[in-house]
């Protein structure tokens, strides 16, 4: 174990001492690019997670995880001195630095973490730019909007990230237009190692797919801005083996004086997807989900949102089963609550679908660092017979503070209150386990070079 913390330790100085040998050499470097910038991230996080987080069969004991994170990147810019032509690569290095207490799957003694050793490339894209529009090939995060359907899943050591071939422009005033085919998805499973699903069927975890062109997800996404008070924004994401989402949302930021009022409006659909790949069969989807939210934020700090949103059940129609509304390709730990207790459900869909409000508060100080509270109220939108249509409630907290320039603090923790009812989240009616109470403590550090 030393040997490995002793390694990784030498991967980062190595990448300090990288940025000297390129100051040294930089004449003969200029010859076939104009600018390399490197990057160094080290971030280690302690995490625990209670026993009660859900897994078919449940684990027996608490879980606890000392892991870091170490990505080393380096921009290159105007390569072979072709203004606009530059390219970026990454490498994410994440290791276990104790002998940690939680299950990948070979085990159901403790409960999970989703943060196993890998290391891997996780960009390693070239870009074009011309005017206002960038043409890109290759490995890259992708974050749209809020991260409510795709995003690089950053909160995860190993982040998400997608293979593609995209055209983003700028050219027309006011409008962002982007356009992308993928041709390949990573994400931070291990490998090989046999899992069981919330519906107790076992499975063998893979972190990469990958589609052909005439298979492939295909991205458009547009955002016009009117004024800061109003942008409208349209989006087709035709995600292959998931779903077609088609939607639009509306948002914007009014200032008064010391305060700034924010507001967000969507309506999304989906559909059957265009294609299938890993399935023998497309699935059946008929979903729909639209949110709402109202937001103030004060110049002396202090903020505050309130907002409410709905993602449709499974429909059963003339004996076929439609899966609901769901949102695979973002983290799912960023939306509905921290504890990841209803994961599943983001990915795979709610069975009675879910209705959640939730209520925001925060205050940022350039001295005393950043505070921020949100509390969810989740229930069923049909109810479940017998048991009613109550899911449970959470409290997430976090503190954030920039120790010095490049190293800050990460506080957070979790709390999701069970209404001791049945939790249903899968494509099944059953069977289930009773919700029960989940907590989970989160301490980070962040050093960037």
């Amino acid at each position: 174990m030393m040997r490995k913390v002793k390694s990784l330790m030498a991967a980062g100085l190595l990448a300090v001492a990288a940025a000297g040998i390129y100051n040294d050499a930089k004449a003969e470097i200029q010859t076939f690019i104009g600018e390399l910038k490197p990057e160094l991230e080290i971030r280690p996080r302690f995490d625990w997670t209670s026993k009660n987080a859900p897994a078919t069969p449940p684990p027996t004991e608490d879980a606890t995880a000392l892991t870091t994170r170490i990505r080393l990147g380096a921009h290159i810019d105007k390569i072979f001195n072709i203004p606009g032509l530059k390219a970026y690569l990454e490498l994410n290095d994440v290791s276990d630095l104790i002998d940690n207490k939680r299950t990948y799957g070979e085990t159901n003694q403790y409960a999970f973490i989703a943060d196993p050793s890998i290391t891997r490339l996780t960009e390693a894209k070239v870009s074009y730019t011309w005017g206002k529009t960038t043409l890109l090939f290759g490995r890259t995060r992708v974050n749209l909007d809020d991260q409510r359907f795709i995003s690089d899943a950053n909160w995860r050591q190993t982040p998400q990230t997608f293979g593609v071939l995209a055209l983003h422009t700028k050219e027309i005033p006011n409008l962002d237009l982007l356009m992308a085919m993928i041709y390949e998805r990573k994400w931070w499973a291990q490998d090989g190692l046999v899992a069981t699903n919330a519906t107790g069927v076992n499975f063998t975890q893979t972190s990469s797919l990958d589609w052909s062109p005439d298979k492939a997800p295909l991205v458009f996404h547009g955002t016009y801005t009117f004024m800061p008070a109003l942008k409208l924004t349209g989006y087709a994401y035709l995600i292959t083996d998931a779903s077609n989402t088609y939607g639009a949302n509306v948002r914007g930021d009014i200032k008064s004086g010391d305060i700034t009022f924010n507001y967000l409006a969507e309506y999304a659909t989906q559909t059957d997807p265009h294609k299938n790949k890993y399935l023998t069969n497309k699935p059946k989807v008929d979903g729909d989900f639209w949110r709402i939210y109202v937001g103030a934020s004060h110049s002396s700090g202090f903020g505050g949102r309130i907002g409410y949103y709905e993602m449709s059940e499974y429909k059963i129609k003339n004996g076929t089963t439609y899966r609901g509304f769901s949102t695979p390709l973002t983290t799912y730990h960023g939306f509905e609550g921290w504890a990841d207790v209803l994961a599943a459900g983001t990915a795979n869909g709610f069975y009675y679908g879910l209705k959640a409000w939730h209520l925001t508060l925060n205050y940022k100080h350039k001295d005393y660092g950043n505070f921020d509270f949100i509390y969810y109220i989740f229930n069923a939108k049909k109810s479940q017979p017998g048991v009613g249509d109550k899911y449970g409630q959470e409290i997430d907290l976090q503190y954030t503070k920039n120790i010095t320039k490049r190293l800050s603090i990460l506080l957070k923790g979790a709390f999701y209150m069970a209404d001791k009812n049945i939790f249903l989240n899968t494509a099944t009616s059953g069977p289930a386990s009773p919700s029960k109470d989940v907590s989970k403590y989160w301490i980070q550090l962040t050093y960037r070079y």
